[in-house]
């Protein structure tokens, strides 16, 4: 990969940068004192609520845009794969709507609009609900995006609602329409697993990222430290606590899924959730090598600012060190008693700076020997 450009960030631009990333950190308090179920998008995304349907069995594919909810109920096919794709939540009513017709709790609703949401997994009588994060790296901004996303399995019905437009969604749509792809094969339980796996194997790209910007930070703190990569490395410790948010909540989640029975997990293989499974474990010790990264990091600036000094003050002390004794005869000359027999040599000026060069050569020989510098 490319050498990248760090971000090093003045005092008043990294208090810019972690205010955008705190967002991503904090509790949201918009529903506090709300009744449970109340549906309150607790996002600053304003995307206007657009509603894609797909339809497709072996034979047959068909998307079209959806402007009237009503049209869905009719539009449901049993004997196909059905996907809902809902983006934007704007319009909360739009929204509602969709969860009544298809009886979706409410607490589910809520937590589908509710961006702080950890990812995780939940079994209900007629579905199966997932949420996670997507994760899309903006090399050139120097930061990463996150979507909430989430996931609703019923019997022929795969619901899904995204915040915000996102590419990674597109490549499931371009596989659908190819009749000899795998997906068009398979059923809703075979499609959701391949949106989630398409999710974490786009993490990767962000540990990538994320290990080539620390190796890159590294050799610059290496050869030229300074109060700059302060802010950088700060910078990177709030984006890698992001990523723990995102990711942690996942693994465990998947886990779960493992030990789940219902119909959504038996179609699709339970094979498919164990390969899951090993992808979130090598992205958590992936997360662990980079927090050991970012620790080292700070250990390293600080060694190298250290050593720096030490350097620093070792050549002010060697040249301290030869001037004492120059100074000393200087000194002694200098004090204008009236019976000071070198007073009257002819030459005792050259004299006594031919005495205090030596001393200098000598004394520099001396601390070389000792490799002292």
């Amino acid at each position: 990969m490319k050498k990248l450009k760090l971000p090093f960030l003045s005092a008043s631009a990294y208090k810019l940068h972690a205010q955008s990333l705190l967002k991503h950190l904090r509790p949201s308090t918009q529903k506090i004192g709300a009744p449970p179920g109340t549906l309150t998008y607790t996002g600053d995304e304003k995307v206007p609520t657009k509603i894609n349907f797909f339809q497709y069995d072996n034979n047959k594919f068909s998307s079209e845009e959806i402007d009237d909810v009503t049209d869905l109920q009719r539009r449901i096919s049993p004997s196909h794969v059905n996907w809902i794709e809902v983006t934007g939540f704007e319009n909360i009513d739009t929204i509602a709507k969709i969860g009544e017709m298809l009886a979706i709790d409410q607490l589910t609703m809520e937590d589908m609009l509710s961006v702080s949401q950890l990812p995780k997994i939940e079994e209900h009588d007629n579905y199966l609900y997932v949420t996670l994060k997507i994760v899309d790296v903006q090399a050139e901004e120097h930061k990463i995006n996150y979507t909430h996303y989430s996931i609703i399995m019923m019997k022929n019905v795969l619901i899904t609602f995204s915040e915000k437009p996102n590419k990674l969604i597109h490549h499931i749509e371009t596989r659908l329409k190819n009749n000899f792809s795998k997906l068009r094969q398979s059923g809703i339980a075979y499609l959701g697993y391949r949106i989630i796996d398409t999710i974490v194997d786009y993490y990767y790209f962000s540990l990538e990222w994320f290990t080539d910007s620390l190796s890159d930070l590294e050799l610059e703190l290496v050869e030229k430290p300074s109060k700059k990569h302060i802010n950088t490395i700060l910078n990177f410790k709030k984006q890698w606590l992001i990523l723990r948010k995102a990711f942690s909540p996942l693994k465990e989640a998947i886990r779960k899924m493992m030990n789940l029975e219902p119909i959504y997990i038996k179609s699709a293989g339970k094979h498919f959730v164990a390969d899951l499974n090993d992808h979130m474990l090598s992205i958590t010790e992936t997360m662990e090598i980079l927090r050991e990264t970012l620790n080292n990091l700070m250990d390293l600036y600080n060694s190298t600012v250290s050593n720096k000094m030490n350097e620093v003050m070792q050549v002010l002390t060697i040249v301290s060190t030869i001037f004492i004794p120059l100074t000393f005869i200087a000194g002694i000359y200098g004090m204008n008693f009236v019976n000071m027999p070198e007073l009257s040599w002819e030459n005792g000026y050259f004299y006594t700076l031919g005495v205090m060069l030596c001393v200098g050569i000598v004394m520099t020989i001396y601390m070389k020997r000792k490799q002292w510098f």
